[in-house]
């Protein structure tokens, strides 16, 4: 039996019975909630993703930008099973926030050419629509637009440029679906928003991500994408085997302390690989740092060891190894949550917790 599904499945049946809490709990748990809001509240409450810093504020009040951090990182932290801790606080003049500055490591933030961050600056929609989107990126969600999604909104010219493809992307997904005033409808992209609002769409939000998070979504195609890209960044023979071999575990269950056949922690996973070839290397994260020889980040090449620090601990030691497979990507076993499968390092997450590259084959 494959238990890394059946760990879905029980996971898609846990959001399904916490939808069908959310609409039996009583309402009156938020201040000035709406009644069209409570339900989407309460089970952004159950599913982990309504920080308590947002529990008793006015769902009234328009949300600000720190807040947005907030409910984004811990969605993210929910999703990927990473929990969100900054390399660096010095980031922005006007705060040293850790989540904001996690939140801006990761890419789901940004700040401003000043240097500033303003977190108590209220949101604007498109600028939470981009919020969205980057979500969307951090955790690989691949986007194909198709058509025109903002053709039906009569205020369209209003999106800023650079909020454009994300305005794109939340509508065609469904995440945001406007206001219909009269025959026409809006978008109010530089209007603010009510926490409440932003809260119900971003919860459409995250289910729409954790579905896509629980699924086998690696198809034989992608698979062979990822082994065919290995070899056009001039893979020696072998580097083009192990990235093979590497790909096949995909799917394979994450256990602390596991190594192999079927289940694995990171550096488990590791090893498993590089020994499969010859290679024999250190068992835990922070030593197999050692193996092999340097290479910097721009030298990457397929079957490189990665190896990644602070990512559950604040020191620099290193906590996570992968292996490059080419592509931007690299295959690793994950976390408990996602078992082993592929992200990329060219970006987000693991991008800004790159700590040394190891390349161990010949």
């Amino acid at each position: 039996m494959n238990t890394h599904r059946t760990g879905r499945r029980l996971t898609a049946l846990l959001l399904t019975l916490a939808s069908l809490l959310a609409l039996a709990l009583p309402a009156g748990a938020f201040v000035n909630a709406s009644d069209w809001a409570v339900s989407s509240l309460n089970e952004a409450n159950l599913l982990g993703i309504l920080p308590e810093v947002m529990q008793e504020a006015d769902m009234g009040e328009d949300i600000n930008r720190m807040e947005m951090c907030y409910i984004a990182t811990s969605a993210y932290e929910k999703l990927t099973g990473n929990v969100p801790m900054p390399n660096r606080t010095d980031y922005f003049t006007d705060t040293d926030d850790p989540l904001i500055c996690a939140a801006y490591e990761i890419g789901i933030v940004s700040g401003y050419s000043d240097g500033t961050f303003q977190p108590e600056k209220l949101l604007t929609r498109q600028e939470f629509f981009m919020i969205l989107s980057n979500l969307n990126a951090c955790i690989g969600m691949p986007i194909h637009l198709t058509t025109d999604y903002l053709s039906d909104f009569v205020d369209r010219y209003q999106v800023g440029d650079w909020a454009e493809e994300a305005t794109q992307e939340v509508v065609g997904l469904g995440l945001v679906q406007g206001t219909k005033i009269g025959d026409y409808w809006y978008l109010n992209p530089t209007g603010s928003t009510s926490r409440q609002e932003a809260l119900v769409m971003f919860l459409r939000c995250y289910k729409n991500a954790d579905q896509f998070m629980q699924t086998d979504w690696i198809t034989e195609e992608e698979m062979q994408e990822m082994i065919a890209a290995a070899e056009a960044e001039a893979a020696t023979g072998e580097a083009a085997e192990l990235v093979s071999y590497a790909l096949s575990f995909v799917g394979c269950d994450y256990v602390f302390g596991g190594n192999g056949p079927t289940v694995f922690d990171c550096s488990g996973f590791t090893r498993y690989v590089y020994a499969h070839f010859g290679y024999s290397i250190n068992r835990v994260a922070d030593d197999q740092v050692n193996n092999g020889t340097a290479v910097s980040f721009q030298e990457l090449q397929p079957g490189d060891l990665l190896c990644f620090s602070n990512t559950y601990s604040s020191s620099d030691w290193i906590t996570h190894v992968g292996i490059y497979i080419g592509d931007g990507r690299m295959v690793h076993a994950a976390n408990s949550t996602r078992g082993v499968t592929v992200d990329s390092v060219t970006s987000g997450y693991y991008y800004s917790h790159f700590a040394a590259a190891r390349r161990i084959l010949n």
